[in-house]
């Protein structure tokens, strides 16, 4: 009896079983991805006339490296690589893009953040040179180039934010024609008056110190001894917008002035416009993207013809750009997209159209 009521006692008295604790989630996460597409491209040297047309190939990777969002300290990095090869090119055979980025972010207090990004990446492709460049053409260019400098965060309200931004830039070309040292500074203002509502405005000044390019003088013609630096000033405005289940529509608008001043006579002045909407619609599986943009951009002194009152150099450039996809299993998504991008000017070697159309397969 004693030792049944002790056996019984025993089981009483023992402590519940408790269920292991889940194992902590790790510090750093990676993600990866890659996609190949083939597509047509009708215009790959950007030109007015003779066109060069070309079906291609291209293939891109991208990793994602993150800390997991906790204390004070984050930090991410994110690569990505980019390679066209066009079939029927001619003067232009392939094209490559390298991006790097990283990010580290220090929560300085309840309302304060530090952040500390740096950029470089490397362009192979052709570029349109017409706002820049005397001869108004394009060319195919490589460059290399790194941006740094610190970002300063204040939530100063539950619904409002103000950032500072200061960085410098290096560009090195690989004809060394257009290698240069920037500097930039930004203050912007965001606001979110409701959920799903964000807007923001913001100021900045970009100054370019070139290398070893010259001014010129209200004439076009090349000014020896002289060098040549560049100012922008730039005030834009943005609003942003989600709604529906989950946020699966978004839509955003963005505009912009810019004033472009240089150090000498002022051949290179001149003042820009530029809208840009995106709307983006992501139901479950899917996703699409139309975007939009348009930029008017109108000459200080650059003249177009001959007489006595030749008109002022203008041009205006439009860009269209469709993008569908499908996930059609975990791991694999379809896509196709389509861009279309016009520049048309009063000097006729500066207007162009281009038209490109891709389908491809992400994992």
């Amino acid at each position: 009896m004693a030792s049944a009521e002790g056996g019984e006692g025993g089981a009483a008295g023992a402590a519940p079983s408790v269920p292991p604790a889940p194992a902590p989630l790790p510090a750093w996460s990676v993600s990866a991805e890659a996609e190949s597409s083939f597509g047509y491209k009708d215009n790959l040297l950007l030109s007015a006339a003779g066109e060069e047309r070309s079906a291609f190939v291209r293939g891109s990777a991208e990793v994602l490296l993150l800390r997991v969002p906790g204390g004070p300290f984050e930090y991410s990095a994110f690569a990505q690589a980019e390679g066209t090869r066009f079939a029927q090119g001619r003067t232009v055979r392939n094209e490559a893009r390298l991006w790097l980025r990283h990010e580290a972010v220090w929560r300085l207090g309840p309302q304060w953040e530090l952040h500390l990004p740096a950029t470089g990446y490397y362009d192979d492709k052709v570029f349109d040179q017409s706002d820049t460049e005397v001869e108004r053409l394009t060319a195919v260019l490589r460059v290399f180039s790194a941006v740094a400098g610190p970002v300063l965060r204040w939530d100063f309200h539950r619904s409002a934010w103000l950032e500072a931004e200061g960085t410098g830039q290096r560009e090195r070309f690989a004809d060394h024609g257009n290698d240069a040292w920037t500097r930039h500074g930004a203050v912007r203002l965001g606001l979110a008056p409701r959920p799903g509502l964000e807007l923001g405005i913001g100021l900045s000044s970009r100054w370019r110190d070139f290398d070893s390019r010259a001014q010129y003088s209200a004439s076009g013609r090349l000014l020896p001894g002289t060098s040549l630096r560049t100012r922008e000033d730039e005030a834009s405005a943005r609003a942003g917008l989600k709604w529906g289940r989950a946020g699966a529509w978004q839509a955003s608008v963005r505009a912009a002035v810019l004033d472009y001043r240089d150090n000498g006579p002022g051949y290179f002045d001149r003042r820009e416009g530029e809208l840009e909407p995106e709307v983006t619609w992501r139901p479950e599986g899917w996703l699409l993207r139309l975007r939009a943009a348009a930029r008017r951009v109108e000459f200080g002194i650059q003249t177009v013809g001959v007489g006595i009152d030749p008109p002022r150099r203008i041009r205006d450039e439009h860009e269209a750009e469709f993008r569908l996809e499908r996930k059609v299993s975990p791991r694999w998504t379809v896509f196709a997209g389509f861009r279309w991008e016009r520049a048309r000017s009063n000097e006729r070697m500066a207007s162009y159209v281009v038209n490109e159309g891709l389908l491809g397969l992400r994992r």
